[in-house]
């Protein structure tokens, strides 16, 4: 029987869910497949609400979410500060070495799971396959934000080569003509097309999982002839209370004129996230706390979503065709790349955080919803692409 060990990144929840997915695909093709699972908050609680086995290690590991969130709420003073808080790496490092060296795991397969980039030894990461989205940061006309995106890009380019496999998550196009200096140096897509295996964007949810809008809506209390506007902050407290406030503030506008445009009932259904203690206020905006392990329903049942710009969530929209005004965390690089794309080659509106009004709302959900969204087939095939990548790993080491 073979014994597979899942490491997700415990930033958010995007990466556990895609990867989640692509276990649901993988025990098909692997039948008797044991899987195994680390990371930390909330990852953890996300696993258990789906009845996913934890190794047990792992419930000690300290969540890099806070670190993020501390980062971009403002709570972290600079370079040294966060060069402190960096050390839960090394420490989670520490418990993760142990689980690794055990023995009983026949393959192990890391999505963004800093820990064994950080701090992993060669040897080590020779035996893990690597997935990941981000393989470099744009530069820019901004002296410091050019010097940090030449030295994460070196960093990439040098440590990534050293694990056995590597998977990109993501769509090629994204990256475009990109260099890894300014002006010089090798295309990145080049490289990544020579080094990665590029399974292209992975989704939330396995083929044919999707149910039925008016099934969907029916699970979660909603009439099927209501306009459904979902909003959706993510896995993690970043901002969040501020962006859902503003949503609740401007709901009453957006209710009354999008009732009036298009000639039904508006709801709008808000998820806060499981890190994000929020209630509304307006009356407008009825919000669903806690874990929701999976937004297949809310994926389904909605008209159109107001949410940030995280890889898996938007990858889930794009691949679905669903509408959706997309609002990115301010100074959030790879938020902000994956938003200004979308809304390039594909259209999506875009509000910047700052710029959050109950105007600008109307005008985007208007916008988005005269416009049609689809992905290239091919392309939204990376759940399936990832799963037949592992169950070859996993067949050729057994």
């Amino acid at each position: 029987m073979s014994r597979v060990l899942f490491l997700s990144s415990h930033v958010g929840l995007g990466h556990v869910a895609r990867d989640y997915a692509v276990s649901v695909v993988l025990r098909g093709l692997v039948p008797g497949v044991e899987l195994d699972w680390c990371s930390a908050e909330p990852v953890n609680s996300f696993l258990d609400a789906l009845g996913e086995r934890v190794v047990p290690d792992c419930r000690g590991l300290e969540s890099f979410s806070r670190v993020i969130e501390d980062l971009y709420n403002g709570r972290i003073g600079g370079l040294r500060e966060l060069g402190s808080r960096l050390g839960v790496l090394r420490r989670n490092w520490e418990v993760v070495r142990g689980v690794l060296e055990s023995g009983r795991y026949d393959l192990v397969f890391a999505d963004e799971f800093w820990e064994v980039v950080y701090a992993a030894p060669a040897e080590i990461k020779e035996g893990i396959v690597f997935g990941t989205d981000i393989v470099h940061k744009r530069y820019s006309f901004n002296p410091l934000d050019s010097f940090i995106s030449f030295v994460l890009n070196r960093y990439f380019k040098r440590v990534l080569p050293g694990f056995g496999s590597l998977l990109f998550l993501n769509d090629p196009e994204t990256l475009g003509d990109a260099r890894w200096y300014p002006l010089l140096g090798r295309r990145v897509r080049d490289w990544v097309e020579e080094h990665m295996f590029v399974a292209g964007l992975v989704t939330s949810f396995a083929p044919g999982e999707v149910p039925a809008r008016c099934v969907a809506r029916e699970k979660l209390g909603i009439d099927c002839d209501e306009f459904l506007v979902v909003v959706s902050v993510g896995g993690t407290s970043t901002r969040s209370e501020a962006l859902l406030s503003c949503i609740d503030a401007a709901a009453e506008h957006v209710v009354r004129v999008l009732g009036e445009r298009l000639a039904k009932r508006v709801r709008v259904v808000a998820l806060p996230g499981p890190r994000t203690m929020w209630e509304p206020r307006s009356g407008y905006v009825e919000a669903r706390v806690g874990v929701v392990p999976r937004l297949l329903d809310y994926y389904a049942a909605a008209d159109l979503f107001v949410t940030r710009a995280g890889r898996t969530t938007t990858a889930d929209l794009l691949c679905l065709g669903k509408p959706a005004v997309l609002i990115p965390i301010r100074k959030h690089f790879e938020q902000e790349d994956i938003a200004r794309d979308l809304n390039e080659r594909y259209g999506y509106p875009v509000i910047r955080e700052d710029d959050c009004s109950a105007e600008k709302l109307v005008a985007g959900i208007l916008e988005a919803i005269r416009r049609s969204y689809s992905a290239p087939r091919e392309l939204c095939r990376g759940v399936e692409r990832t799963a037949r990548f592992l169950a070859g790993k996993l067949n050729a080491e057994t």
